[in-house]
């Protein structure tokens, strides 16, 4: 079994590992340390194009391609602009936890409104950072736990797991303040988003 990340086009090489067991919907899997070397470095290219939510990738490997071998592992996306963050949950796991420096310099020093959709039902969360670290450090905390302390999305951590974040998880930014304007300039504005995108009820997630 192979691990990798997604890019358009491009899958990630992560890492290989052995399945010691077939469950009917998963397998009991380990590390190995066969390819060790490339994990992170390799870029494979797919020619899949189907909508398949879940796709059985060890029937399709011989047609992946190698499209790049990088010189050093993986740590992220270049930032792309405030107004253009369009992100998967593992993305930002692999900026956060290599510590980008222009995503953190970018978004450490910015309060803003931000959304979090699920891809898998549709629903929405609208969500503020102001505190200390920004939108940087609130976004950390979603890498940390999955939700971030927020009810609803709580509850969806604990009856479909982690996983369930990684895989269908996608984060953008609303709108970017500097990080002199008021907390309740902010407030202010998710009331807002709140409102515009329904994000309360049925169609979203939030509570409040």
């Amino acid at each position: 079994m192979i691990d990798f990340y997604h890019e358009p086009d491009i899958w990630l090489f992560g890492s290989v590992w052995e399945a010691l067991e077939r469950l009917p919907d998963s397998y009991v899997v380990s590390l190995t340390d066969r390819g060790r070397h490339f994990i992170g470095r390799l870029k494979l290219h797919s020619p899949y194009r189907q909508r398949g939510t879940r796709v059985n990738f060890e029937n399709r490997l011989d047609e992946f391609t190698v499209s790049e071998i990088l010189r050093e592992e993986y740590s992220g996306l270049d930032f792309p602009g405030h107004d253009r963050i369009d992100i998967g949950f593992g993305e930002l796991e692999a900026l956060i936890l290599n510590d980008r420096p222009d995503w953190r310099a970018a978004l450490e020093n910015a309060k803003g409104v931000y959304l979090i959709a699920d891809g898998e039902t549709g629903r929405l969360y609208v969500g503020a950072a102001y505190g200390d670290g920004g939108v940087w450090s609130r976004w950390r905390e979603y890498v940390e736990t999955g939700h971030g302390g927020n009810a609803e999305l709580k509850k969806i951590v604990k009856d479909r797991g982690l996983d369930h974040c990684r895989r269908h998880f996608r984060f953008s930014l609303l709108e970017s303040h500097a990080a002199r304007i008021a907390d309740e300039a902010i407030v202010e504005r998710e009331l807002h988003w709140k409102r515009v995108l329904r994000s309360r009820g049925e169609f979203g997630l939030n509570r409040n």
